[in-house]
Formats: C-alpha cells, structure tokens, sequence
C-alpha cells in the first residue's frame, strides 16, 4: 500500500514539472539568446579567414528537459517498485471433501485385469439386511482392482460407517470403517476379495447361478451362447475353469444377505429399485444404479 502511495506521488511530481516546461523552455530560451550575442565572434581581420561557423543543436531546450524529466520520473519509479522475485505457483490441489479408496479382486481374474463396474453402497454403523444406504454408488474400478477419490460428502467425520461391495459376477462383500476427515483407504488399505459365481444377481451362488453357466459352456464371443458374464477369466473361452469357480463357491451368499426385494435407497443420485430382464448386467450406458432383484 505504501509503494502505491509512493507511486502516485511521484506520477503528480511529472505532471507538475511537464505542466511547467513551457515557462521553462521559455526562460531556457531566452538564457541561450543572451549567451549566443556575448559569444559572436568578433569581425575577422581585413584579408582573414572566417571562423568556421559552430552546428545548430538539433534538441530544443524544451526537449531536453521533458526528456531529461522522463528519466529522472523511470529512476524515481524503479527505486519504489522493487522487482517482483520470481516464485513457482505451487499446484494446489482440487478437494472434494472427505473421499473413500479401496482395492477389490475379482474372482477369477488375472491380477492385471480386475477392470470392472463395482456397486459400492454406504451404510451408517454396521451391515443389516436389507440395509439402507446413505450413498450409492457404480464405479470402474481399474486394471489392478484400485479405485480413489470417492466422494463421501454429507457423511461424519469419526463416525462408524459401513461399504459394501459387490461385482456383477460376484456376491457381496462388507467392509466397516471410521470416515477421516480426508481420505478413508478401506479394509486398512488392503485388498477385498469379491468371490465370483453369482450370475443372476441375487447375492447367493447356488444351482440357478450354475444353470446359466451351463447354458454358455463351450461358447466363444463369435457363439450365439456367448455369455460374457460367465467367462469369468476372461480368456475369452467359457469352459470347465468357468464353471469349476461357480461349484467352488456353490451355497454361499454374499453379505447383507441374499437380495429378494429392492434395496432401499436414501439418496435421489441412485436407484436400486430399477427391474431388468433375466441374464442383464451392470450397463454402462445407465446413468442410475441398479441391481436385477429375481422374481
């Protein structure tokens, strides 16, 4: 603020002294006349040679002295405005309040390919049946399973929260936590494991889940039994591998217990109320979320 000030002191000072050059260039002027007659040169002598006439000055005395002013005004203004120093813009990053990470594994999958569409459902305390979420959500999760920064705005920083998990292949998987105030990594950061086998969504892997399996076996993506859901090593062949993991896991149900009836939903940016046809998965030109509930 001070420098400002300085400033426009100085910018008032200019205009005073540029307002007063006509009476200075005046009285300049009228200085050189007199000092011009004081030094002519005295006639020559008869026979002489004339004194080698002095060049004209190509600046006026009123040039002079507004340029001479200028300079004087450029010096004044860099002594009160110090040079900006030159500092790197740390990049500040975007926060979108407190957020939830977690790592899943899918069943069946290649480490390297886990890349798939995860329900992933809020409750406050611990898992009931049929539970009421206070967030919903349908993320892609990456090749390596991983996925950060989901927003956990409008819940309690310390309080008791419950996420449940679950693939569109996969039975439901639990995880408590107490939400920090900034990012909350679940199940302390290490990896959850979704089992697979649950091809109609009903949280429960039993006969009706290996009857669909079956009805795929042998098929190719070029088959018209193609199921992709079934392939579920995703080596593009559905065969014994397939159907070996869905006997493995045969008779066990997902947490929160099997899905019979929609699931309540507490926030308007989620839907699990939606019906689809048998064999529908998560699609991913729905913009809602959605769970196919058996009849």
């Amino acid at each position: 603020m001070f420098s400002t000030f300085k400033i426009r002191l100085l910018i008032i000072a200019y205009i005073i002294i540029v307002i007063s050059i006509p009476t200075g260039s005046y009285l300049v002027s009228q200085y050189q006349n007199l000092k011009s007659k004081a030094s002519e040169p005295t006639p020559p002598p008869a026979g002489g040679l004339a004194p080698t006439p002095k060049p004209n000055p190509t600046t006026t005395p009123k040039k002079q002295l507004l340029t001479e002013s200028e300079s004087a005004l450029k010096e004044l203004l860099k002594e009160a405005t110090p040079e900006a120093e030159e500092t790197s813009s740390p990049t500040i990053p975007t926060s979108f309040g407190p957020t939830l990470s977690f790592k899943v594994s899918l069943e069946g999958r290649p480490k390297d390919n886990q890349a798939g569409k995860i329900f992933v459902g809020i409750i406050e305390g611990s898992l009931t049946s049929n539970p009421k979420f206070l967030l919903t959500f349908l993320v892609d999760v990456s090749a390596d399973g991983s996925f950060q920064g989901l927003s956990l705005a409008g819940l309690t920083s310390g309080n008791s929260y419950t996420a449940l998990l679950k693939g569109s292949s996969q039975i439901a998987s639990s995880s408590n936590f107490t939400m920090n105030p900034v990012e909350t990594k679940l199940n302390g950061d290490q990896v959850l494991a979704l089992l697979t086998g649950d091809l109609n969504e009903d949280n429960v892997i039993n006969a009706a889940d290996y009857s669909i399996a079956q009805k795929a076996y042998g098929a190719t993506p070029a088959s018209a039994s193609w199921n992709q859901l079934v392939d579920f090593n995703q080596d593009k062949v559905i065969n014994t591998l397939d159907l070996s993991l869905i006997l493995k896991n045969l008779g066990k149900i997902g947490d929160s217990g099997a899905w019979t009836s929609p699931i309540p939903v507490a926030t308007p940016s989620a839907s699990l109320t939606e019906t689809l046809p048998t064999g529908s998965a998560y699609d991913g030109s729905n913009t809602g979320y959605w769970l196919w509930i058996p009849k």
